[in-house]
């Protein structure tokens, strides 16, 4: 049961007020919390109790700050442990070779005397190979001319010549410890002569595959193999499928209609043939589970490594990852990595870069998921005289003549438009309030985990935040101990010090400090 303690002290910022009690149970977001217990795993520090006296409490604003320092705790160990294997990933890399075994003398200590799984055509095996020296050939004597040295063939059915090729290629192969005994009946560090057979006629059969490829085949599996479902884009009127025209304003029915309208041969095709410099996947993750299995998983590294230990799946994990996985739980988009809120998905979804740096802004040091999006950045930092053709005026930056031109010269004035009429609007702000009105749509908003108000865009939750439970005051009185969150109020309040009367009355001459006074006097007076 949750509970509040009584009129005391905040242990984190010794705030006085009624707070909750730091050793109680509470629950945020589906999970519970006690907030001693993030004190200590966060920070190893740990709250002093006495039996005599009242322990006090932690506020509500120091709460957002532990959660918010536990998150970010949390993503860097996961951070950790996706670089610890990535580098194991590239340490440990196997190759596939076809082998066959060289004709050898049967015998007790025979290397032919192996197990019936070693003896299949091809085979993936850990090795390590090491080059042999070649001996200095002894001069041969001249060989007569005779019919036995004429033969086509050896006494295997092969050319010599063709044989001497292949001789050639022979080369000793060392089973390294790392490969499971059960596989090959061999003695740990016996040599085992292989001959890989390749003719300069055939194709060899080692196949390399590109980049793009690897990306294709992981989410192919991906897709096939849990309930994970891509999305286009965040289109006018909802979500939009990536097989389809159909867009829906829930996810969730998204989701329902991906799974239900759209078969395995769909999902195999996602993605082919893409290139990798615009490559990259929103993916819905929300209640995933494995379809072989029916296990919960929590995000899609996991999925991965449960596919490949599990289901003996074929997924690539040396390469950079490139899909953006979203999670649409409660009414406010929120990324699940840091439970950072965002009211669009279009923020959300450029959040994500954070998140994912696959590659690097070599200026400022953002970090982008993909080489489109970084070169998209790079105009930012593009500074100079760019002038507009159309009516002369000057920009610092290339950014900012691009949009100067979208909104006065490329017929873009109105860029907003609603999914429903087609209608165009200049603000975003407008486009949902018409989508309210006109068509009852609710527009998105972000709501204080605080005190549950709800705000219309990022900016005026951030300054809400910021203002009123975080009780920033930068601005200070030089002639007081007063604090401002803005500069307008601090000007404001040095009215009282300075005795100014900058506002007049056009009616009865009145003057006033404050505007907002002068706007009373009208009302109350004159009206």
């Amino acid at each position: 049961m949750e509970s509040i303690s009584n009129e005391g002290m905040c242990r984190c910022c010794a705030s006085e007020g009624t707070f909750k009690d730091f050793l109680t149970t509470y629950h945020w977001m589906g999970e519970e919390e006690i907030y001693a217990d993030m004190l200590r795993d966060c920070f190893a520090i740990t709250l002093y109790t006495s039996d005599d006296f009242n322990n006090g409490g932690i506020c509500e604003v120091c709460i957002t700050q532990l959660r918010n320092a536990c998150n970010f705790k949390r993503q860097v160990q996961q951070t950790e442990e996706q670089f610890k294997k990535r580098v194991q990933n590239s340490v440990l890399k196997s190759s596939v070779i076809k082998l066959e075994m060289a004709g050898v003398d049967d015998g007790e200590h025979s290397d032919t005397n192996l197990s019936d799984e070693f003896s299949v055509t091809e085979f993936e095996v850990p090795i390590k190979e090491e080059k042999v020296e070649e001996k200095p050939k002894k001069r041969q004597a001249a060989k007569p001319s005779t019919s036995r040295a004429k033969k086509a063939k050896t006494e295997d059915g092969e050319p010599s010549a063709k044989r001497d090729l292949l001789d050639e290629k022979k080369t000793i192969i060392k089973l390294t410890a790392s490969h499971p005994k059960e596989a090959i009946n061999v003695r740990r560090g016996k040599i085992i002569r292989i001959t890989l057979q390749k003719d300069l006629k055939m194709k060899d059969t080692l196949t390399l595959l590109t980049e793009a490829e690897k990306h294709q085949n992981n989410i192919k599996e991906i897709l096939l193999n849990s309930n994970a479902t891509p999305i286009r884009c965040r289109g006018g009127i909802g979500y939009a499928c990536c097989f389809c025209t159909e867009q829906y304003p829930d996810p969730a029915d998204l989701k329902r209609h991906t799974i239900d309208n759209h078969n395995d041969t769909d999902k195999s095709n996602f993605m082919k043939g893409k290139d990798m410099h615009s490559y990259f996947v929103k993916l819905d993750i929300t209640d995933l589970i494995c379809k072989l299995c029916d296990q919960n998983i929590d995000n899609i590294e996991k999925l991965v490594k449960h596919l490949q230990t599990n289901h003996d799946k074929n997924l690539y994990t040396d390469i950079k990852d490139h899909i953006l996985p979203f999670k649409f739980g409660s009414e406010t988009l929120c990324c699940f990595i840091c439970c950072n809120f965002f009211n669009t998905f279009k923020a959300l979804q450029e959040h994500m870069n954070v998140h994912y740096r696959n590659y690097l802004c070599t200026v400022c040091g953002a970090g982008f998921v993909n080489k489109n999006i970084l070169l998209r950045h790079g105009d930012a930092h593009k500074i100079g005289t760019f002038t507009c053709e159309e009516c002369c005026r000057t920009f610092d930056t290339a950014r900012k003549k691009l949009l100067h031109d979208r909104s006065y010269h490329s017929g873009m004035k109105l860029p907003h438009k609603c999914g429903y009429c087609l209608e165009r609007f200049k603000e975003v702000w407008k486009k949902y309030e018409h989508l309210s009105k006109v068509h009852g749509i609710k527009s998105p908003g972000i709501k204080c985990q605080v005190c549950d108000k709800s705000f219309e865009t990022k900016n005026a939750w951030r300054l809400h935040t910021t203002r009123v439970h975080l009780l920033q005051r930068p601005h200070k009185c030089s002639d007081c101990d007063m604090e401002f969150y803005a500069k307008r109020e601090l000007e404001s309040h040095m009215v009282k010090h300075t005795g100014t009367r900058e506002f007049k009355c056009e009616i009865c001459f009145k003057s006033y400090g404050r505007q907002k006074t002068l706007k009373q006097h009208i009302k109350r007076v004159h009206s």
